[in-house]
């Protein structure tokens, strides 16, 4: 059951998603009402399980690692061996995203890897485990992923500035220690995580901790704090569209890139390497809404779109980007 939003909840969800660092007291001059009540509502909104964290957006290419796409049709599966099977992902170390959803496939869900070896050391791991459950498997290599504003919350006449909230697939290390390591932990659990706090887990001091945050967000190792819903309460749906190309040029794919950047219910896109070219993520009110804009999509872009499989995503089980092991 979905959970109803006035406009100041909306305010502050989008002030959220803009960056999820924000002090409160922030939000509430952006918002017009005071910090207290910013504070109580987002308590509120965690209490009602409306948010499952607060992301930080990790390009995972620094820390040496690729992410891989896995899409699950599945058979044979009582509710208790589902269950199994998503327990597995969300404790599993490799696995950065795990979700439900309705279409041509039951469960998706994103693997990091140094390398192929890594790769298939994980999926083998899932074949022993589930295999006479997987029915048919799909995987796609991310080779760049773009997170948009969220300005349908706030019904934004012109789109928000483009912010670079990226993460790419060529590999580009920056050199971290073990306390840089530590902290990004932390923020990869809750990018509201105070410095204060990361400080007394870490083991240094908060002035530490700030410095250090900074560090990573001018290597570009951190690059956003956002917001990310539950989607079994949350008052939108959330689909992720499967996209094959034809003859696409570099300006044509630079257009669609745009469309998406510039459309207020789009909020995350990928280019990928595997049995589809792009990956588009929206948050829409209703089905109509999404038969609307996939209308669009198809009249605007019909010389370079050749198929598209639509998912319904309707949880998402977990959503942590930092790698829980450190490279050297």
């Amino acid at each position: 059951m979905s959970i109803s939003l006035d406009l100041k909840d909306r305010k502050i969800l989008y002030e959220l998603d803009v960056n999820a660092r924000q002090p409160n007291a922030e939000i509430a001059g952006k918002v017009g009402v005071s910090k207290q009540v910013v504070g109580f509502r987002i308590t509120r909104m965690l209490k009602e399980r409306l948010l499952t964290t607060f992301y930080s957006v990790i390009d995972i290419s620094k820390l040496s690692f690729t992410v891989h796409k896995n899409f699950l049709r599945l058979q044979n599966l009582e509710r208790g061996k589902e269950k199994e099977l998503i327990t597995f992902l969300v404790n599993h170390p490799n696995v950065v995203w795990a979700a439900s959803c309705d279409g041509k496939y039951d469960i998706a869900f994103g693997t990091w890897a140094r390398d192929m070896a890594f790769l298939d050391k994980t999926l083998t791991e899932l074949n022993q485990r589930f295999g006479e459950n997987i029915a048919e498997r799909q995987i796609a290599t991310i080779i760049r992923g773009d997170y948009f504003v969220r300005d349908y919350l706030i019904n934004k006449k012109e789109p928000s500035a483009y912010r670079e909230s990226f993460f790419g697939a060529v590999p580009a290390p920056v050199k971290m220690d073990g306390t840089d390591w530590s902290i990004l932990l932390q923020l990869g659990i809750s990018a509201r995580t105070t410095a204060v706090e990361i400080a007394r887990i870490v083991g240094v001091s908060a002035d530490t901790v700030a410095e250090r945050i900074r560090k990573l967000e001018r290597s570009g190792v951190i690059r956003h704090y956002n917001i990310v819903p539950n989607e079994s309460v949350y008052p939108y749906l959330h689909y992720k569209v499967l996209l094959g190309f034809r003859n696409v040029s570099e300006e044509r794919e630079k257009s669609l890139r745009e469309f998406c950047r510039i459309h207020p219910n789009i909020i995350y896109i990928v280019k990928a390497l595997g049995p589809w070219d792009f990956e588009m993520d929206l948050e829409v009110s209703s089905a109509e809404q999404f038969r609307e804009l996939m209308m669009e999509v198809k009249s605007k872009f019909s010389d370079i779109l050749k198929d598209y499989s639509a998912l319904h995503l309707y949880q998402v089980h977990k959503y942590n980007f930092c790698p829980s092991v450190q490279t050297g």
